[in-house]
């Protein structure tokens, strides 16, 4: 009996210190799983955007909610390098398919291919590692910095767009940086990488597009917050001197364990 009870007590322990270990394998990060976009000067006009991960932290799906249950679902893979490799987006209840395949040279975006209608179109993407930039049918450059965010995107002879960024976390730390994002969202796939701001490193502080004609210029200018582990929760956005924000978006994190 005293055998039996001695061998209890020490598988019970063995199991107990099994866990324990096990337990303090595990770590734990928060992820943006939402985000709420509200537009002040229109009371009907909301959206939100909810998110998605894989096992490696990088985004799988992106749903759009938008009034009257339209919908679009982004849905991203990648290759083994965390590259994105392909972008499906589907609209609901229209059921409108497209998608795009991205192919790399050397770890870096040459080609993308978009299916739609049934029709397939190829772009070819040239890369200057000089100036970490990326082309495709001049005018169209593309400009990222050392952490692969976008600093400027040029899409005519006469205009272009800025970003300007704050010191401090962005959105989600866990993603590879992806520049086929931000060249999908500003010339193939309807603000993708604009709505996900969060993809870049560092939290932005201003974009700016200027006439480089008329000398026009737009600025809009975000006004950051960010909770007590440094994880940006809230962005307001305002245009050019107005005092009032055009856009609010507001941040939601779930912790995962991993």
């Amino acid at each position: 009996m005293k055998n039996n009870l001695l061998k209890s007590i020490i598988l019970v322990l063995t199991i107990l210190t099994w866990s324990c270990s096990k337990d303090d394998d595990y770590q734990t990060i928060l992820l943006p799983t939402q985000v709420e976009i509200i537009y002040p000067s229109a009371a009907a006009s909301y959206q939100t955007l909810d998110i998605t991960y894989n096992d490696q932290f990088s985004i799988k799906t992106v749903t759009r909610n938008r009034s009257g249950n339209h919908k679009i679902i982004y849905t991203c893979s990648y290759n083994s390098e965390r590259l994105l490799t392909k972008l499906k987006i589907v609209e609901q209840p229209s059921n409108i398919e497209r998608e795009y395949q991205m192919q790399y040279t050397n770890s870096l975006l040459s080609k993308i291919t978009e299916l739609h209608s049934g029709t397939t179109t190829e772009y070819n993407i040239d890369y200057n590692s000089t100036t970490n930039t990326y082309k495709y049918n001049f005018p169209y450059t593309w400009k990222f910095n050392d952490a692969h965010d976008l600093e400027y995107y040029y899409f005519s002879s006469t205009t272009a767009f800025d970003i300007t960024y704050s010191n401090g976390n962005a959105f989600n730390q866990f993603m590879k940086p992806q520049p086929a994002l931000a060249i999908l969202d500003s010339y193939f796939a309807e603000n993708f990488f604009q709505d996900l701001f969060f993809l870049n490193k560092k939290p932005i502080s201003m974009t700016r597009y200027e006439d480089l004609v008329s000398s026009d210029v737009i600025e809009h200018h975000y006004t950051n917050t960010f909770n007590a582990n440094n994880k940006l929760i809230k962005s307001e956005i305002r245009v050019n001197t107005d005092v009032n924000p055009t856009i609010i978006k507001y941040i939601t994190y779930q912790e995962k364990r991993y």
